[in-house]
């Protein structure tokens, strides 16, 4: 019988632990902060680590985290992609585009998984927009290191949402790199041009 209890318990545990969220390192912080709205996309971001565009179910996630500007931008590199796709239709070629490996709000080259971020620092523009940095610490299966990135916060419809990441420099190829950048890389709108 204590082998059975033992396994029942084991089994209990199990299903707890994976039920529970994942671990982050960041406090509470007010719903009426910028920081919020980094945190919770940020925490999404650790527990699914999207790479590449969204697709339906993932840009349902994470939309609300969103501007409607950055969303737009989204939709329209898929429209991009799909013409790309339209375009090499029965030929295998691997896809040029530079947001397919690369995790969209993290970053590219190993960055798809974080296994936590922080935030390091909020500072307010004369613009009105919030540069929110964060720094990203590897799962300990990849390895010690770390990287940053910058969230762009604006207002929008009287709440805070994303509207920007930035790549800084030394963190990419030595040149700061923007989402919108990525996005726009070969695509003339929804056009894929190369």
């Amino acid at each position: 019988m204590n082998r059975f209890r033992y396994v029942v318990l084991l089994f209990l545990a199990t299903a707890w632990a994976i039920g529970q969220p994942a671990h982050t390192t960041q406090p509470t912080i007010p719903a009426n902060r910028p920081e919020a709205v980094v945190s919770r996309l940020y925490h999404e971001v650790v527990v699914r680590a999207p790479s590449g565009l969204l697709n339906g179910s993932e840009m349902r996630i994470f939309a609300p985290f969103l501007s409607r500007s950055l969303r737009r931008k989204i939709e329209v590199t898929s429209a991009c992609e799909r013409d790309w796709l339209r375009q090499n239709r029965g030929r295998m070629v691997k896809a040029p585009f530079s947001w397919s490996e690369a995790g969209i709000f993290s970053g590219p080259n190993e960055r798809t998984s974080p296994g936590d971020f922080h935030i390091e620092s909020t500072q307010a523009e004369k613009t009105g927009t919030f540069r929110v940095v964060v720094r990203f610490t590897y799962r300990p299966i990849d390895g010690p290191g770390s990287w940053r990135v910058v969230a762009i916060v604006v207002r929008e419809d009287g709440r805070f949402v994303v509207d920007e990441v930035i790549f800084p420099k030394g963190e990419t190829k030595d040149v700061d790199r923007t989402l919108s950048q990525i996005l726009s890389q070969g695509c003339e709108g929804s056009r894929w041009v190369g």
